[in-house]
């Protein structure tokens, strides 16, 4: 039953409130690991994703399926993507399947800047996976996997 009531024992259980608040507090422990490098962790995490793609063979990825990989809007997308584009981690290109379609990849300098930043990243997953323990660490990814397949669109 809905009410104009507001009960806030049920807003602090809201699931949205808890994940945005644990990925907040894991953000800061991953940007701040990686200030020396001069990436944020979503950013890092763009570079691995355009990186994973260019091993697999697919060197120009469209905007599209790269906002499908990561999860995130479109225009969430070009916004990180404008200040690895501005220091020539990442070009624009065209998907050669259509040449209409916008498409990114990763640059020679983008992919320094990844091998560079992984001794960094791999700092705050210890760091993190410590705090949790590995047990809890192993047991969370999973719960987050389920959840991102059964949230998708």
């Amino acid at each position: 039953m809905i009410t104009d009531q507001i009960d806030i024992q049920e807003i602090l259980g809201c699931t949205c409130s808890r994940l945005r608040r644990v990925a907040r507090r894991s953000t800061q422990i991953y940007d701040r690991a990686l200030e020396p490098v001069g990436i944020t962790i979503n950013q890092f995490g763009l570079l691995a994703r355009l990186h994973g793609q260019s091993v697999a063979g697919q060197n120009e990825l469209p905007i599209g399926a790269l906002s499908d990989l990561v999860g995130m809007h479109p225009t969430t997308l070009n916004r990180d993507l404008k200040p690895l584009r501005a220091q020539g981690l990442v070009a624009d290109a065209t998907d050669p399947a259509d040449r209409r379609v916008r498409a990114v990849l990763l640059t020679g300098k983008g992919r320094a800047k990844l091998r560079k930043a992984v001794p960094h990243w791999r700092r705050a997953q210890t760091q993190v996976q410590a705090a949790l323990g590995a047990e809890a660490t192993l047991a969370l990814n999973g719960l987050l996997d389920l959840a991102s397949g059964k949230l998708a669109k």
